[in-house]
């Protein structure tokens, strides 16, 4: 029996694997889904290797305000003298938090190495939102005529052992 192609909606599917070492996003546009392409161009990371991914840590200024993610904000925090680093929230492997803490709320804190604390909802939207303006700024240099809005189906990847409290979390980090 014959299937019916349904037309999609969207040009594009983006597709963040949000890891708990390591994050990367591929794509595949709608008229051509069996072509996946992979991000492999982080900055940061070892000189003439291309990386799948890049590690999840995050780096907010001594005010909150992002810096920098994944390889460029590990290099960046090391680099900082250790006397500047104590005010800058730098945080790595914080994805599994939302899954070990039993009482999960949007209220929920994560502590940045300095030990200073931020709500997580905050810290996994400024994870979100760079994934996104990496990708839609791939995504405008491969394909310039990309209209603006509605063009991007955008999957999130959670650990199947996620209980729905964390789905949501990250559901709502995402808005």
């Amino acid at each position: 029996e014959a299937r019916s192609q349904q037309t999609a909606s969207f040009a594009v599917v983006v597709a963040i694997d949000f890891g708990t070492t390591s994050s990367g996003y591929a794509f595949s546009f709608s008229s051509d889904p069996e072509a996946i392409h992979m991000m492999r161009k982080w900055e940061g990371g070892d000189p003439g290797v291309a990386n799948q991914k890049t590690p999840t840590s995050l780096l907010l200024t001594p005010e909150g305000v992002f810096h920098s993610f994944g390889y460029t904000a590990r290099d960046y925090y090391h680099d900082l003298d250790p006397e500047e680093a104590r005010d800058w929230l730098y945080f790595e492997k914080f994805k599994m938090k939302i899954h070990s803490t039993s009482d999960l709320t949007m209220k929920t804190e994560l502590e940045a190495v300095n030990g200073k604390k931020m709500q997580a909802l905050e810290v996994f939207a400024h994870a979100l939102r760079f994934f996104k303006q990496h990708a839609v700024q791939e995504l405008k240099d491969q394909c310039p005529s990309l209209p603006e809005r509605g063009a991007i189906r955008w999957v999130i990847t959670v650990p199947a052992i996620w209980k729905q409290p964390a789905k949501q979390f990250m559901r709502e980090a995402a808005y």
